[in-house]
């Protein structure tokens, strides 16, 4: 399906008229059925369009995020997609939250990159991981050091927007991955210390609510 009706659909999930919202949402239900892949793939087309409009995107954001959330099987399309989509999906994700400059779009790309790391970096169940026969943080191997990139606020090159939104990502992924974020202590100790001592309140407000997430995970035996 092209990019045009995966936005057509979309405007049409969200049409006051009802005959036309439940032909699109039957639409809808058969693609996740027959097409998961081109559906996973199509929606995630138009989450990274900067030229589609915001609802639209941001709708397309929510259904990608519960297509890729472990439940019933028939809503579960990420389990259906080949290993090679699923690492393409993983690569898109990351380079669209850090291109991303809306805020309300980039925590919907971040929304889905959490949930993903939940299934795909289980620290008890290497099933969902990226690369085969890996669990924890190597079950997606790119995403802690982009998130550690991006959230580093020493660097000349971030904005305060981007550390500010990764640094709460990393915040949303540590519970699935505490153990990994805990034990790359020196990257930790740098964003960290970059953030406390920006003069953006932004930033020192987000490394601080990490820090109390780290706290609480680790007197919990994280």
């Amino acid at each position: 399906m092209a990019l045009d009706k995966f936005v057509e659909l979309l405007s049409a999930l969200g049409n006051a008229d009802n005959n036309a919202r439940q032909q699109a949402e039957q639409m809808y239900q058969q693609a996740k059925q027959s097409e998961p892949e081109s559906l996973v793939l199509g929606l995630t087309a138009v989450l990274a369009n900067s030229q589609v409009k915001e609802s639209i995107r941001r709708h397309s954001g929510v259904l990608l995020r519960q297509l890729i959330t472990p439940g019933a099987e028939k809503d579960f399309a990420y389990a259906k997609l080949s290993l090679q989509s699923k690492q393409q999906l993983a690569t898109e994700l990351l380079r669209m939250f850090e291109q991303e400059t809306l805020p309300k779009v980039k925590g919907n790309m971040g929304d889905a990159i959490s949930k993903l790391a939940e299934y795909v970096c289980n620290p008890e169940d290497p099933r969902g991981s990226l690369s085969p026969g890996s669990h924890g943080a190597a079950g997606w191997p790119a995403l802690l050091p982009t998130l550690f990139r991006l959230a580093n606020a020493s660097d000349a090159a971030a904005s305060v927007e981007g550390c500010d939104a990764a640094l709460r990502l990393l915040l949303d992924v540590l519970p699935t991955l505490k153990a990994d974020i805990v034990a790359a202590q020196q990257d930790l100790a740098r964003l960290l210390q970059a953030s406390l001592e920006h003069a953006d309140i932004r930033l020192r407000c987000a490394a601080v609510l990490l820090v109390c997430g780290l706290v609480q995970y680790t007197d919990q035996g994280g």
